[in-house]
């Protein structure tokens, strides 16, 4: 390992940058107080503040594109889009001329049988007429004539080899021999290689590989496979439940991440939790080689890439493994793109062992933050340079092969998935998953089309044509990459309590609450803020709103104040009318909101979860069946971060912490209104990170929508009382708290809940009353509240489809402001640890601007008192009365799955019918009465 470590120095230090004057950097995002944009003959905007222009012609084309394959004759390009249903192919031609393109299916109003699903892998056969389509879930390979766009054929992948089950398999990366007589293709599910005869369409081989394979490749002279396994653990169920009784589980998640108890496994409650060994073993993590010149093809090397978990990388043990999931091979090396080290590591093929890595840092005043995210990588025809989609930075990074030194950057899409050479060598192709964005999703000046206004339909993808850039070119946008997505400057002091940096200064602040919630856009519910850039048509959840149920049989004559302690701390503190989530999704956006940014493994599941076509099988024999995660609100050990979450960065810094239901809400799990204190039946193996397992409530329910929210306050109002009030005791630094019930649900009149508004106006009531609670305790004089949501999928917004909800609550903020400073989850991070004095974790919250414009040196200690909710929306003492409890008006006055596909579909449609209602009554009103 100090060779290792000794190649990884060379090579920075060959990159050839300066070490800055000073030490500290002020590094914010160039969008200033500009607002999120998408403008594809300009400069976008997106959610982080960054800028989006690709260098060289770009074309739009169907959401997540996490596949690209070019033809033999560099004539045709075509795209796997795996996001919202229904799945696609994209296919571009005349890609140096003027391009053009078509789908398959033609759009989203479209029959989806024709291709049920598709998931990354691609390959074009020799004579550029067919295309082999990985169908995902389906278990098949589809075959498509690519001028007449229809499918001709499918290769059946389902198959009981002696003890190996693969009936459930998911087909993901491919790649075909040069002859085309060979079909090499991954089964993320499975585990396996399959080898296929394109002659026979049968497949001749199943080759056993390591977990969750993403990424294969053929070395050039065809004799090699090398395969990269992204998957770290084989999840189980715990032993002794009962199949029938999906209520049978445990109250609580089994283990901490890299403990005795989740390597050994463990006993709990009567139950056995089986071991997952060491997230170190040559199962996960690597890269496999198969000799396939062989009779009977064989794993002949298991490599370990990038770093290990426990690794000291500059000072930090290493939380997360390396994520390898891309590889290209030329006759020297082989090529691995590590996720979650920022890092391409070099192996010989000859001796198959890693011989040296290349750090992928586009600044050194960046210094160990990570964020890069390398993907998919392509070579040029003369094996001269390496190309990679930094799909963190939207750049492709180019790197010389013969010095294995990068060159340069080039600006690219939102997160760029997938990338060829056309093969005169003066063309990159690159596959932007996320496009330019979504843009708004309701107003008056947005125009509904086909794919409708839900987020995850409007991220379209694109495709890049680049023209190779010469040297001199290639430092221009080199620079250019560097202004996208950076701005350094020195810092300047501060009179009021968030220093400009960690160390800065003094605060008044030393207690901080971090409150998240469910799915809301800003106009929902800030959108009648006079000082707001607000859209009051979209303000469904704010004053006099129009309230009906699901069937329209009910309303409430003249509408209703729905939200009215949100309103009323939005008078009363600040807020922002500038704050995006990075999220589409509340699966991304859990992990977000631990300060984990989701890399290639979380995105491309995420989408195909979100479409549909990614779950877990109860039937499945698979051993990668328990990776299905789908739309959890949590983070796995496959997409930990290479310095771990935010509980790593609290806990290694010496920082107290306690948390109310973040991170819980794990996949597999069975929730119900009887799961009154954990929220959760936990049934999987999953472990959590080491810090939250020890410093969480065991009695506080995560996410269930049948459980009200009034009861979470209950719950962390009397384990608040019994833990820190009193003499001799002090609060934690930081509570994080999960208030949920504002992501809603169907009518449940009989539980309280007539209306999707009464959701809404729970949330709003458990929101008034944390509030009120916490500024009536000693700790109020020296605390700061900041409430977001996850996502905000499930709303409209004229600005972007990401504006979401910030609020910060303090004696500290300026009264009544309403801040236009872009913002972005990595300000909330950046601003805790200005206040905590602790270093950045990541690229994200190190280059955000944090939320210091909603802060003041003049404080009012004045407590909050919460107020009522409109009983005819919403009753909390209904709500509550099928859990034993008096709902205590006193304080006042003085469960579908997260994020179901369907679920969302039903409120989208809701929300559009109700839209469609109001502007049908607005052009035809009702005489007067």
């Amino acid at each position: 390992m100090i060779r290792f470590r000794l190649l990884w120095l060379t090579v920075l230090l060959g990159i050839g940058c300066q070490r800055p004057a000073s030490d500290t950097w002020v590094i914010t995002p160039p969008a200033g107080d500009a607002y999120c944009r998408l403008d594809p003959q300009g400069v976008s905007i997106i959610p982080n503040g960054r800028y989006i222009k690709p260098y060289g012609t770009t074309i739009r084309i169907a959401p997540h594109p996490y596949g690209l394959v070019l033809s033999p004759d560099g004539t045709v390009a075509i795209t796997a889009n795996s996001g919202t249903d229904p799945f696609s192919l994209s296919i571009l031609e005349n890609l140096t001329g003027t391009p053009t393109a078509r789908q398959i299916p033609p759009g989203p109003e479209t029959d989806e049988g024709l291709l049920p699903a598709v998931f990354m892998g691609l390959a074009i056969t020799p004579d550029n007429r067919s295309v082999y389509v990985a169908g995902g879930q389906t278990n098949k390979i589809y075959i498509f004539d690519i001028q007449a766009g229809t499918k001709t054929d499918s290769i059946p992948c389902a198959a009981i080899v002696g003890d190996r089950d693969y009936t459930h398999g998911y087909i993901g990366d491919m790649t075909l021999s040069r002859d085309g007589k060979r079909l090499y293709a991954v089964d993320q599910l499975g585990f396996r290689l399959l080898i296929i005869d394109t002659d026979t369409r049968t497949i001749l081989h199943h080759v056993p590989v390591g977990r969750y394979p993403f990424g294969v490749c053929l070395s050039p002279d065809g004799k090699k496979v090398y395969v990269a396994n992204v998957g770290i653990f084989a999840y189980e169920p715990i032993g002794g439940l009962d199949p029938a009784h999906p209520t049978d589980g445990l109250d609580f998640p089994t283990s901490g991440y890299n403990t005795p108890e989740m390597r050994d496994g463990t006993t709990r409650d009567g139950h056995t939790v089986p071991g997952l060994g060491s997230p170190n073993s040559q199962e996960g993590f690597s890269v496999w080689a198969i000799d396939v010149s062989a009779a009977v093809p064989a794993v002949t090397a298991k490599i370990k890439t990038g770093f290990l978990v426990g690794e000291q990388i500059e000072g930090i043990p290493a939380v997360g493994g390396a994520s390898p999931n891309s590889l290209v091979a030329t006759d020297r090396y082989v090529f691995v793109s590590n996720g979650n080290n920022d890092c391409i590591s070099v192996i010989d093929p000859s001796r198959d062992t890693v011989t040296a890595t290349i750090p992928l840092q586009p600044d050194p005043r960046l210094k160990q933050w990570r964020g890069v995210i390398p993907f998919g990588l392509a070579v040029s025809p003369d094996q001269q340079t390496l190309f990679v989609a930094e799909a963190g930075i939207n750049a492709v990074g180019v790197i010389d092969i013969p010095s294995l030194k990068v060159k340069g950057h080039i600006p690219a899409g939102w997160f760029p998935s997938k990338l060829a050479v056309t093969p005169d060598g003066r063309h990159l192709i690159v596959a932007n998953a996320k496009g330019y964005g979504s843009g708004p999703n309701g107003g008056s000046t947005f125009v509904k089309g086909p794919e409708g206004s839900h987020v995850g339909s409007l991220m379209k993808g694109s495709v890049s044509i680049m023209p190779m850039p010469d040297e001199a070119t290639l430092k221009t946008l080199t620079r250019q990459t560097l202004d996208n997505n950076f701005v350094f400057s020195q810092p300047e002091a501060r009179p009021h309590p968030v220093p400009a940096y960690a160390g800065a200064g003094e605060t008044s602040i030393r207690y901080l609450v971090f409150i998240s919630k469910e799915n809301r856009t800003y106009d929902e519910v800030f959108g009648q803020i006079p000082d707001g850039k607000g859209d009051p048509s979209l303000a469904r959840y704010g004053t006099r709103a129009e309230v009906r149920n699901r069937k329209g049989s009910d309303s409430i004559p003249g509408g209703a104040d729905i939200m009215v302690n949100h309103l009323a701390l939005a008078r009363r503190f600040a807020i922002s009318d500038n704050f995006y989530v990075d999220a589409d999704h509340s699966a991304d956006g859990h992990r977000w909101l631990v300060n984990t940014y989701p890399n290639e493994w979380v995105e491309t599941s995420v989408s195909a979860a979100y479409g549909g076509k990614r779950s877990m099988r109860a039937d499945s024999k698979a051993p990668g069946n328990f990776a299905q995660v789908g739309a959890s609100g949590a983070i796995y050990p496959e997409d930990y971060n290479e310095h771990g979450s935010l509980w790593d960065h609290l806990d290694r810094n010496g920082v107290s912490f306690f948390n109310f239901g973040f991170g819980m809400e794990l996949a597999g799990g069975y929730d119900d209104s009887t799961m009154k204190y954990t929220g959760l039946k936990f049934r999987i193996n999953y472990p959590i990170p080491g810090p939250l397992y020890a410093n969480s409530s065991r009695v506080y329910p995560t996410y269930n929508m049948a459980i009200p929210d009034q009861f979470r306050v209950d719950q962390f109002i009397g384990e608040y009382n019994a833990r820190w009030s009193g003499p001799g005791k002090d609060l934690p630094r930081m509570l994080t708290i999960i208030l949920p019930n504002d992501h809603g649900a169907g009518d449940r009149p009989q539980a309280g809940y007539p209306f999707r508004a009464s959701y809404m106006a729970d949330n709003d009531l458990a929101m008034g009353r944390i509030v009120e609670f916490l500024s009536h305790t000693p700790y109020w004089k020296n605390m700061a509240i900041v409430v977001t949501e996850d996502d905000a999928q499930d709303g409209v917004d004229h600005v972007d489809a990401h504006r979401s909800i910030l609020m910060v609550i303090s004696p500290y903020v300026r009264p009544g402001h309403v801040s236009h400073v872009h913002t972005s989850f990595g300000s909330i991070f950046k601003t805790f640890w200005h206040i905590l004095g602790l270093p950045y974790l990541n690229q994200y919250d190190a280059a955000a601007h944090d939320l210091a414009d909603c802060f003041t040196d003049q404080p009012d200690f004045t407590p909050y008192n919460a107020l009522a909710v409109d009983p005819r929306v919403f009753d909390p003492q209904r709500a509550l009365d099928p859990f034993d409890e008096l709902f205590d008006w006193k304080a006042v006055v003085a469960s579908p799955a997260l994020d179901n596909p369907q679920d969302l579909k039903q409120a989208a449609k809701e929300r559009d019918e109700a839209e469609a209602l109001r502007r049908s009554e607005q052009s035809n009103p009702r005489p007067r009465q």
